[in-house]
């Protein structure tokens, strides 16, 4: 009985035989960071979505198109944080912090008495974390002879003018749905602007490089396999991406990977070769530095280079019978009522951008990556490329990647080998495909057996009970016979011979 049920089940399933004694399951799964296994509980990759408050790259919401990853801690509170790849801290607002500091945002700030795990990191009692906060002066320091708490406090500055600040803890962290949780360090604390105002997301969760990078903790930890991460940002009017931790296999749904070297210690950099915008080389673009800055909206290019690029961008709009208007950037739309230019058609009035990486990594990027969709005027585009001397950069002469040109490419960033993998992709593709929305369910396939090995159960015992009631036995067939069809004398002969 049991046999039959369990191979009823595995039937249902759509088991077949594979040799003589196995099976072979059917079994419908996420694709797994480690080609061929099987789907566990934990893991040691995962590819998680991302979100924004906006499908707009210059939206309602933000100042840009920033992407957030939320992350679970104790009694299931939940903070959005801004994934940002130029910049290595994590922090967000916990109780006791000053409205002026923290300010408001998505969720409420972090009630760390529901934890169990929860300490402030303490530079007098534990040398450990002294040594911790001593080893990273820029962005740390100990507290010990200015207000005298003894905690490790952090202060970061962007090139936005915002400023954050607050204390160093450690907890535990749960994200995605498949790696386990760890242990982070990462800041109580806010960010603001010169203004005073705050952006929506709870936080920042930092992605660049040093020991306070969630990356790096995640991978100290041995949550991940491998101290490598992705990117991957969709194209115009979404507001999702995808984030990949650990050694991520797509199997062949991304093209192999091209390589270049990170470069510095402190920035996730590459160096550019050259830019193109069609058949035209862009002066000043060869050989410069270039941060890739998944926190930075737009992106930002050296004067020189930044005046070259506009000068060719505005003789290609105007030769194809578009108009140029400046309010703030360039944009560009068609002097007509009905008007064809829409983000399906940018490459009917737009041409290519071509950027090469040391040594010779070259991608072809869609038009896309360099203009925006203006809020206003649905068909009006504006480029999304600013100078450094607009953006007062502290160094001029470097190129900060922002979403704008990362958008629909894949980049994973290998710091066990310094190096950085890109391909062009369709992003949202593939996070559909890997990193759906609807989180993942463990037990669905343990509960989907049950239910069909349950099911198996009652059909074969009542299978069985009728079996018994009613065909156990093979009914006795006979016919009667009126007495005076029979032959009398051969019948007695018939049994004389018997």
């Amino acid at each position: 009985m049991i046999v039959l049920v369990v191979y009823v089940a595995l039937v249902a399933l759509g088991a077949h035989a594979s040799g003589k004694g196995s099976f072979a399951i059917a079994v419908k799964r996420k694709p797994r960071a480690t080609a061929g296994a099987g789907r566990r509980l934990l893991s040691k990759a995962d590819a998680i979505p991302l979100h924004s408050y906006g499908a707009d790259l210059i939206g309602l919401y933000s100042s840009g198109h920033e992407f957030f990853l939320t992350v679970e801690l104790a009694g299931k509170q939940k903070f959005d944080l801004e994934v940002d790849t130029g910049s290595p801290l994590t922090y967000f607002p916990c109780k006791g912090c000053p409205l002026e500091v923290c300010g408001i945002h998505e969720h409420p700030y972090y009630d760390y008495d529901m934890s169990k795990t929860f300490r402030k990191l303490n530079c007098t009692t534990s040398t450990e974390d002294a040594a911790y906060c001593n080893a990273q002066p820029n962005v740390l320091l100990c507290d010990t002879n200015i207000s005298y708490t003894n905690t490790c406090l952090f202060g970061i500055g962007y090139v936005d003018g915002s400023v954050g600040r607050g204390y160093m803890a450690e907890d535990t962290f749960t994200l995605g749905d498949e790696l386990a949780p760890a242990k982070i360090t990462f800041g109580c604390g806010g960010m603001y602007y010169p203004d005073g105002s705050n952006l929506r997301q709870d936080g920042m969760a930092g992605f660049s490089r040093g020991n306070t990078a969630f990356h790096t903790q995640l991978a100290k930890a041995g949550v991940i396999d491998a101290h490598v991460f992705g990117f991957c940002s969709e194209g115009m009017e979404t507001s999702t991406a995808m984030l990949t931790l650990g050694r991520y296999n797509f199997g062949r749904r991304v093209p192999e990977l091209a390589w270049t070297r990170m470069l510095g210690e402190d920035d996730l950099a590459v160096r550019t070769m050259s830019w193109k915008l069609g058949d035209k080389t862009i002066a000043s673009s060869s050989n410069v530095y270039t941060v890739l800055d998944s926190g930075t909206t737009l992106t930002v290019l050296p004067s020189a280079m930044h005046h070259d690029f506009m000068t060719h961008l505005n003789e290609t709009a105007r030769s194809a019978g578009l108009s140029v208007v400046v309010r703030g950037t360039h944009c560009f739309y068609e002097n007509q009522r009905q008007s064809s230019l829409t983000q399906y058609t940018l490459t009917r009035w737009f041409p290519s951008l071509t950027i090469t990486y040391d040594p010779d990594v070259t991608l072809v990027l869609r038009p896309e990556n360099y203009l925006f969709a203006d809020t206003v005027n649905l068909h009006a585009f504006c480029a999304g490329i600013m100078s450094a001397s607009d953006a007062a950069l502290a160094n001029g002469e470097q190129i900060i990647l922002g979403q704008q040109t990362l958008r629909n490419t894949f980049v994973e960033y290998d710091l066990e080998n310094s190096r950085v993998g890109m391909a062009t992709v369709q992003c949202e593709k593939l996070r559909e495909k890997f990193a759906p929305d609807t989180p993942h369910n463990p037990w669905k396939f343990v509960a989907t057996v049950f239910i069909l090995l349950f099911t198996a159960c009652v059909i074969g015992g009542v299978s069985l009970c009728l079996y018994v009631k009613f065909w156990s036995r093979k009914p006795f067939k006979y016919q009667v016979f009126a007495d005076e069809t029979l032959d009398k004398e051969i019948e007695m002969g018939d049994l004389a011979d018997t």
